[in-house]
C-alpha cells in the first residue's frame, strides 16, 4: 500500500503539502470535539501517539466515522475520535473508499483539514479542505 499525505488547507507558509516528519495541525470539527491535534507527520495517515509510542489515530478511519461511512466496526458506543484498535484496518478501508480522491473529498460533509503548525483558526474557519498530495508526502513541495 502507498503512503498518504495531503496538501494543507491553509496558505500560511510557502510549503503546500504535509511531508514526512514536518509539523502540522489536524483540525477537528466542533461536532467531534473541536480543537486540533498538533503532530509531526508520521506517514500513512497516522496521527498522535499513545503512551506506548504507537500511533493513536488513523486519519482515514476518522474520516469514515466523521462522514458516517456504511458498516463501521467499533466496540461499545460510537466514538467521536476513535483510537487505533483491532477494527482500524477495516474502518480505514471505508475511509479510503469515500475520500481517497479529490473529487470524493470535495463531496464530504467533514473532509480532512490539515494546516500549518502556526495556524490559529478552527476547522469551521476554513472554507477549503486538504486535497491529496500527488507526492504522497515523500518531500516538501513549494507553492506555485
Amino acid at each position: 500500500m502507498g503512503s498518504f499525505s495531503w496538501n494543507k488547507a491553509d496558505k500560511l507558509t510557502n510549503t503546500e503539502n504535509v511531508a514526512y516528519g514536518t509539523p502540522f495541525k489536524f483540525l477537528i470539527p466542533k461536532e467531534f470535539g473541536g480543537g486540533f491535534i498538533k503532530d509531526y507527520y508520521q506517514d500513512y495517515g497516522e496521527l498522535g501517539t499513545k503512551n506506548n509510542n504507537i500511533p493513536k489515530h488513523d486519519m482515514y478511519e476518522l474520516l469514515a466515522f466523521w462522514n458516517d461511512a456504511d458498516h463501521l466496526n467499533f466496540d461499545g458506543e460510537r466514538p467521536l475520535m476513535k483510537e487505533i484498535d483491532e477494527h482500524t484496518d477495516y474502518n480505514r478501508g471505508k475511509g479510503i473508499d469515500i475520500g481517497c480522491y479529490d473529487e470524493q473529498i470535495l463531496k464530504l460533509k467533514y473532509p480532512l483539514k490539515l494546516v500549518s503548525a502556526s495556524f490559529k483558526g478552527t476547522y469551521e474557519d476554513l472554507e477549503t479542505c486538504s486535497l491529496g498530495d500527488p507526492d504522497q508526502g515523500f518531500f516538501s513541495r513549494k507553492r506555485n
